[in-house]
């Protein structure tokens, strides 16, 4: 068993992830309100299809980041956008599928650099995958399923990073309120919105970005739901350590259900 890492109380007060760290520590849950939102989202299963087009019936193949030997994982994680173009293309040929998912919570090699060092366990690595990735084609345009609230729009042009980024609110009378984070954006996208702006459903509200734009990834989507409002939501770990993983699963629940009524085909 982990042992719970040691927080001044002032630190944890103003963390809601240490708080929730916490909490299941203490054998509660570590999001009160993570039993309402499953529950709503059991009611609301294949609701988000019209995300991406032909998501609701696109054959669905895993791209596999877990493993060093995985061509895709490698020349992405090198920054190859050629060799990551062509392994991504000979595996959806070889396992023939229509659209790649990366999968929520799986375990992967690619986040080895400094910038994924573990500031809450000593010696720890943040390399548990905490959104659900989608792979389309750059421009792909998103349509947004959920009116929302902009909490961030911003441009974080790092390579590895997430290139143009929203942050997005959710709130209604049948749920939680909820945040939802995009990642790899084109840099218009994010900067099109301001914080504030309110979004309609039904909205095309963005559009994957190309290599250079998205952090120097595949074009893909990375989508992440969030239970907990962050202090800072630019800063929230798109990633983080295995050792968390059932708060993970709290804080960041999976969005394969919204996504697919036969979500199976999203999962691990």
């Amino acid at each position: 068993m982990t042992t719970a890492p040691t927080y001044s109380s002032s630190a944890t007060q103003t963390d809601p992830i240490a708080q929730a760290i916490a909490r299941h520590h203490s054998g509660l849950s570590a999001v009160p309100e993570a039993a309402a939102f499953h529950a709503w989202m059991a009611q609301q299963r294949g609701s988000w299809s019209g995300l991406l087009p032909g998501l609701a019936q696109a054959r669905m193949g895993h791209v596999d980041f877990r493993s060093p030997d995985s061509a895709v994982a490698a020349t992405s994680a090198s920054m190859d956008r050629e060799g990551a173009t062509r392994a991504y293309e000979a595996l959806q040929q070889s396992q023939g599928f229509e659209m790649g998912v990366g999968h929520w919570m799986e375990q992967r090699c690619v986040y080895q650099s400094s910038n994924y060092a573990s500031t809450r366990l000593e010696g720890a690595m943040r390399d548990c995958h905490l959104g659900l990735d989608l792979f389309a084609p750059a421009g792909t345009a998103l349509r947004l399923p959920l009116a929302a609230e902009v909490v961030v729009a911003e441009v974080r042009d790092i390579r590895l990073d997430y290139g143009g980024m929203l942050v997005l609110r959710h709130q209604g009378a049948a749920h939680p309120e909820f945040f939802s984070i995009w990642g790899h954006l084109s840099h218009a996208s994010a900067r099109r919105w301001q914080p504030g702006d309110q979004i309609a459903a039904g909205t095309e509200f963005a559009q994957l970005g190309d290599f250079a734009e998205n952090g120097w990834w595949l074009p893909h989507l990375h989508l992440q739901l969030c239970l907990l409002r962050l202090p800072d939501f630019s800063d929230a770990p798109g990633v983080g350590e295995q050792a968390f993983a059932p708060v993970w699963q709290d804080i960041f629940p999976n969005p394969a259900p919204l996504l697919r009524a036969d979500d199976e085909a999203l999962r691990s």
